[in-house]
């Protein structure tokens, strides 16, 4: 490859992983598992931290986990504020900073800031997710405002 159509790859390369960061977000907001399980490896990590303490291990452990934590929400909206990419052949690192918010159907509410930390893999022609582990550093809750 030559330089230029190295750097195009490399420019390739990040724009899927933002692409897949992206559909993360989209499908908390949508609720599809179906577009949520097709984002991770099959023996993907998704971790998230104290307070919650949950991990889970597994393609189909980590979709059970996404349709637990949709129980009872009338939306979750993640907003992705900044992200770094680092590429290295057929894996990749990444940090995004974010904001979360979230209404149940009782009227109580939700709203975090976190950072997220992924591992990812170049499989089958495209970027997965194997891990990600989210940090939260806020996180705050409101009753029932109904």
């Amino acid at each position: 490859m030559t330089g230029i159509e190295e750097r195009l790859k490399a420019l390739e390369n990040e724009h899927q992983i933002r692409a897949l960061t992206a559909s993360f977000a989209d499908s908390c907001l949508s609720g599809n598992a179906q577009c949520f399980e097709a984002l991770w490896i099959a023996d993907g990590t998704w971790t998230l931290a104290e307070p919650l303490h949950i991990e889970s291990r597994g393609r189909d452990s980590i979709v059970k986990l996404f349709l637990e934590l949709a129980t009872g929400k009338r939306f979750f909206c993640q907003k992705l504020h900044s992200g770094i990419v680092t590429i290295s052949g057929d894996t990749a690192t990444a940090r995004w900073i974010l904001s979360e918010n979230a209404a149940n159907h009782d009227g109580s509410l939700y709203q975090s800031t976190a950072i997220y930390d992924d591992r990812l893999v170049f499989h089958d022609g495209r970027w997965l997710f194997q891990a990600r582990y989210c940090k939260f550093l806020d996180i705050s809750h409101t009753g029932n405002n109904s």
